[in-house]
């Protein structure tokens, strides 16, 4: 069920016990439904955070093979690396072994 499903079938849920005037506990009771998920919905919606997130996409990543030595044509200038809201800038004469460490770094937190 993806994350929008479930959101639909949570706001069905909560309007249908917005009508029954029952409490959350007596609603979840007669729909077994575990009360702290109700909770949780409720607030989602009446705190107005049923605000449709998007699905990020999946992060795929592209091997690199680089040869030991540094090709910097003249006035080459930096390349820029965006992956989400994290930007990283690569100057012509950077580290190779640090920027290898940062990119296994952000490849693991996507």
């Amino acid at each position: 069920m993806t994350q929008k499903d479930k959101r639909i079938e949570w706001k069905t849920r909560y309007n249908a016990w917005k009508k029954s005037d029952q409490s959350i506990a007596e609603w979840c009771r007669n729909h077994d439904i575990k009360p702290h998920q109700m909770y949780y919905w409720v607030q989602q919606f009446e705190e107005g955070q049923d605000v449709q997130k998007e699905e990020p996409g999946q992060t795929q990543w592209l091997a690199v093979q680089m040869d030991n030595e540094m090709v910097t044509p003249e006035g080459q200038g930096p390349i820029y690396i965006h992956v989400g809201a994290i930007s990283v800038e690569v100057r012509p004469d950077a580290d190779r072994n640090l920027l290898s460490d940062i990119m296994k770094l952000l490849q693991s937190q996507c």
